[in-house]
């Protein structure tokens, strides 16, 4: 049986079965299902209609897609139960090379899959669509039985691992002094996690803006899933959306905003945050508690809640957010702060080069400063609602970016903190939220209609074989979700067979808080 035949027959099956693939209707449907001119032009021979006939045919198919899957398979280990002593032997055994190119051609073969349930509205993606994504990982089950770290034997699938909701999502018992801690998990999983790129919304700007008249527009592209990856729960997240995105890259879609949580923006820059920029993509992140405040320095500027300020930002400014997770202020004294810091910004002076370096004006420099600042002294009685900037002189002089009117910042100098957009303030939010809410819709979504977590759907063991057949579970949630959005769009003058669903009420990105949104959010403000 060809591979052509078999994939063939894996997509028919899916759309009977709701995105999940079993083996079984695969060989009925080869076998017995297809047309006489079908099964010719597929080179499939003819099994008779009886149970050695249908026995005949299962061993085929079963022999096609281990075959394909095992050239795919990034994993040296058996798919059954062995010692943990031969396993860790035919992990250190193995041809590192070899394994790492099967992998990215897992990696193409699957996302192949998926870009074929897109290909069809691709024109239509294009045309509303603007490049922003959002990165996530979800669990999904394997058909295997966890078993103990402490049981001399493996699982019989040796690829998967605990999924433990809380932290990184690793197993703490195999961390030093973690025996115990997944005992108190709030939710605990043996299988895998898939990292999802999920398309974002396309409407630029927060409500209210003057640009986004329209922001309940039904041409908006409902959340699909561009790329995925499978890995063991919690093991290197950066790498694997970096995988993810790099594949998105390679099949020509344009990038734009890129919304991901706390564990991505904690990898090291050169390998998550230089190359996801390389790419083309602006990143959006927010911070954990410990990340808060002054992040780092340049030229005398503060990289304070990812915005490069003023030297001589205020001591109130700069701990504004952990003020406030600290209870020592209320929301409304943190949201006149946070706006408060937008006229310390440094402004860019130009796009970045080609290297990726960028030109930063100081607040008081150039024909339109935002502060007064003593030092600038052009920058004095422009305005009495700017802010004066307190500027001591000191023995050493003044910060380079206080001498200067602006400052080089190379792209590596506080990648990892550094955004586009104000931490907190309504661009911000507008976006973070919108394209985490999306990611997570995807999976609410494909997970009630497609059960992609449940391990009932995919039954096959090894992380090769559980990423062939979730390609065909997302590329069918693509395909209803597709499906669906294009029966609201007019095509050749022709009216809208559907309504678009009806949008929830959106909260005003003004209003919203580290601790929640302001109580009486006044609209368009």
């Amino acid at each position: 049986m060809s591979l052509n035949a078999l994939l063939i027959g894996m997509t028919l099956a899916s759309w009977r079965s709701n995105g999940s693939v079993v083996l079984g209707d695969v060989t009925d449907i080869l076998a017995y299902q297809l047309a006489p001119a079908a099964r010719t032009q597929l080179g499939l021979p003819t099994w008779p209609d009886t149970a050695d006939g249908f026995e005949a045919a299962y061993l085929a198919v079963r022999r096609t897609f281990h075959a394909a899957e095992t050239v795919m398979d990034p994993s040296p280990l058996p798919k059954r139960r062995l010692s943990r002593a031969d396993a860790a032997r035919l992990e250190q055994e193995a041809d590192q090379e070899k394994l790492a190119a099967q992998r990215r051609l897992l990696v193409e073969v699957t996302n192949r899959l998926v870009e074929a349930s897109l290909a069809p509205a691709r024109p239509h993606i294009e045309a509303v669509w603007d490049g922003p994504v959002a990165v996530d990982a979800t669990p999904i089950r394997t058909f295997s039985r966890g078993v103990a770290n402490s049981d001399p034997q493996t699982a019989t699938d040796p690829d998967a691992a605990w999924y433990v909701r809380e932290g990184d999502h690793r197993d703490p018992s195999n961390t030093p002094g973690g025996g115990t801690e997944r005992k108190k998990a709030k939710r605990i999983i043996y299988g895998f996690e898939a990292t999802l790129v999920v398309t974002g919304e396309t409407s630029p700007g927060p409500r209210g803006d003057s640009h986004n008249p329209n922001p309940d527009n039904e041409h908006h592209l409902p959340a699909l899933v561009l790329a995925f990856t499978v890995h063991k729960p919690g093991h290197d997240p950066a790498g694997n959306a970096l995988t993810a995105l790099r594949d998105v890259h390679r099949r020509g879609y344009q990038p734009g905003w890129l919304a991901a949580d706390r564990a991505y923006n904690a990898a090291l820059p050169e390998t998550f945050h230089i190359p996801v920029r390389d790419l083309g993509y602006r990143p959006i992140w927010d911070y954990r508690i410990d990340q808060l405040g002054i992040q780092g320095s340049h030229g005398g500027a503060l990289l304070v809640d990812g915005t490069w300020y003023c030297p001589h930002l205020p001591e109130a400014l700069i701990t504004v957010t952990s003020d406030l997770l600290d209870k020592k202020i209320d929301k409304d004294t943190w949201r006149s702060r946070a706006n408060a810091r937008a006229a310390y910004r440094l402004r860019p002076k130009a796009a970045p080069d080609d290297r990726g370096a960028r030109r930063m004006l100081c607040p008081a420099a150039g024909t339109h400063p935002t502060v007064a600042c003593p030092v600038k002294r052009r920058s004095l009685g422009r305005d009495p609602r700017h802010p004066v900037v307190d500027a001591p002189p000191t023995t050493a002089g003044h910060p380079e970016v206080c001498r200067k009117e602006s400052l080089t910042f190379a792209r590596d100098i506080g990648v990892r903190h550094w955004q586009e957009l104000d931490h907190g303030l309504a661009p911000w939010t507008h976006h973070y939220f919108r394209l985490r809410n999306r990611v997570e819709h995807f999976n609410s979504y494909a997970k009630d209609h497609e059960a992609i977590e449940r391990s009932r759907t995919r039954r096959i063991r090894g992380v090769a074989a559980q990423s062939l057949l979730l390609a065909f579970q997302i590329a069918h949630a693509n395909q209803r979700k597709l499906t669906s959005w294009l029966d609201t769009l007019p095509v050749d003058d022709q009216p809208a067979r559907r309504r678009p669903s009806n949008r929830h009420k959106l909260k005003n990105p003004r209003s919203w808080t580290p601790k929640g949104y302001l109580a009486d959010p006044t609209p368009g403000t």
